[in-house]
């Protein structure tokens, strides 16, 4: 029932053993949990209920200290509800998905062998990935016979780079087969480059340690969900917004790309940021970092302040600012927005691809496909070490303020309300790729059902001034120039 907090959590998974050892560990760990002095939070129950063929759903269910009556229809949070479509579909489609999504694949049928020749068996590393709600809970070297070898730790328990890469890869392959709870192996190559090689829904949790990394990650995640909507429903969730677009320096006389390193430096509002070109490590990227604010106009309010600061220090007036995908052959743009304040979840992903990400491509140039999808796939994102995250699927949206208002604007709906936008066609194959393909007709086809529920939604009308131009351009098939200054657009002075 809209309004009324949910209860918990239900988690879709696969009848079985593992599923069992999953159950154990997630009541042993609710039985350790004490109250907590002053939270009034405790877990209710932890308990299993039955679904159509092999599936069932864990419940994690939460109550209060002296609770008001709860209403047992209220809406449960639920997580890996696209199991059955993975399940039914088949490992040619789920090749083609990865495939399509940028990801090196060679899918073998479930309980079937690696796909490795004589010749190349020793050159391959394999590694095996389990993953809860975008997380890594587990990750291990596979051995002969199967053999699993735990990772080294880093320093003080963080990450190393081959784990960091490893959760990104099998985060991403998850993502593009709508799973939020699965293993994946993948194959490490002399490139250092990894290729997935099978991806299950039913991890195999077989020590108590396994089972417990995945449990603690549930308990984690369904009591972040619960304690946020709890704050919700008291009060109106203040979502800080920001951002870190990019756009570049060219020189139009000599055809070049002239490195932001050349005026500014690697901090501050206006500052350079790193891309590798042909190998080398270079600074040829304005970012803009302004400070982050809660609404859209105090957002544009501190992006022209770091726009003006960035006219200060880059004393070459004739080089051409230039912003979108990719402007430049080999030099792509991103358009980051970071969020702090709610929690990072697959269907906030998902909302944000959709109504968004989707949107947005509908708009851009014919050079900006060229970004994707090695850059500017669906549902990447990055932690913060503030808390927050940021979704980078965008490409720079400086391109106009008519794209700039438009993006901040409906980020800042969704933040609010992506539990009333429920619409997902790039869950459909063909949509999936015409968002990778550069597709625009056949994108533009779900806009105006997409713009339909923005519409709906009782927080539109305080934003329709930046969406509604937005949104109209995006249904009338106009696309972008990522050839012209932004400076004019943007009314900078003393632009050529």
């Amino acid at each position: 029932m809209e309004g009324l907090r949910p209860i918990g959590t239900r988690i879709q998974i696969i009848r079985g053993a593992s599923a069992q050892k999953l159950l154990d560990a997630i009541t042993a760990l609710s039985q350790s949990v004490t109250d907590q002095v002053g939270s009034g939070v405790r877990p209710v129950s932890i308990s299993r209920r039955p679904l159509s063929g092999s599936k069932e759903w864990i419940e994690i269910r939460f109550s209060e200290k002296n609770p008001q009556v709860q209403d047992e229809n209220n809406s449960f949070h639920t997580i890996n509800g696209h199991l059955n479509e993975f399940l039914v579909c088949p490992i040619a489609k789920r090749q083609k998905r990865l495939s399509i999504s940028g990801l090196n694949a060679v899918l073998a049928f479930d309980g079937a062998g690696p796909q490795l020749t004589r010749s190349n068996r020793r050159l391959l590393r394999r590694f095996v990935v389990q993953v809860f709600h975008l997380k890594a809970t587990y990750m291990a070297e596979l051995g002969v016979g199967g053999t699993r070898r735990p990772l080294p730790q880093g320093e003080e328990g963080r990450r190393t780079l081959l784990e960091r890469r490893l959760e990104k890869t099998a985060i991403r392959a998850l993502y593009a087969l709508q799973l939020e709870m699965g293993e994946v192996t993948l194959q490490a190559g002399e490139d250092g480059k990894f290729t997935v090689e099978q991806v299950t829904a039913n991890p195999d949790y077989r020590t108590e340690e396994q089972a417990m990394l995945a449990a603690k990650a549930m308990w984690q995640t369904a009591e972040e969900l619960w304690k946020h909507q709890g704050t919700a429903k008291k009060s109106r969730p203040a979502v800080l917004l920001g951002m870190d677009p990019e756009f570049l320096l060219f020189n139009r006389a000599t055809g070049k790309v002239i490195p932001a390193s050349r005026y500014l430096g690697f901090a501050g509002e206006a500052g350079c940021d790193s891309l590798r070109y042909r190998g080398e490590r270079r600074f040829p990227l304005v970012e803009l970092r302004p400070q982050p604010a809660v609404e859209p106009r105090e957002v544009l309010v501190q992006l022209l302040h770091a726009f003006r600061v960035a006219y200060r220090f880059i004393e070459d007036k004739k080089l051409l600012w230039q912003a979108g995908g990719m402007p430049q052959r080999g030099f792509p743009l991103g358009g980051h927005i970071h969020f702090s304040g709610i929690p990072l979840t697959f269907e906030l992903l998902q909302v944000l691809d959709n109504y968004l990400a989707l949107p947005v491509a509908a708009m851009e140039d014919r050079r900006s496909f060229g970004r994707r999808p090695l850059y500017g796939y669906l549902g990447d994102f990055r932690l913060q070490p503030h808390g927050g995250f940021e979704y980078r699927t965008l490409p720079s949206f400086l391109i106009s303020p008519v794209v700039t208002k438009g993006v901040v604007a409906i980020a800042a709906l969704i933040a609010g309300n992506a539990g009333q936008l429920p619409r997902r066609p790039l869950n459909d194959g063909g949509m999936q790729a015409a968002f990778y393909q550069g597709n625009q007709e056949q994108l533009r086809e779900v806009l105006p059902q997409l713009y339909a529920d923005l519409q709906k939604l009782a927080d539109y009308p305080r934003y329709e001034g930046y969406i509604a131009p937005f949104m109209e351009a995006a249904c009338s098939g106009r696309t972008w120039d990522e050839t012209v200054d932004i400076r004019r657009s943007w009314k900078l002075e003393n632009h050529s």
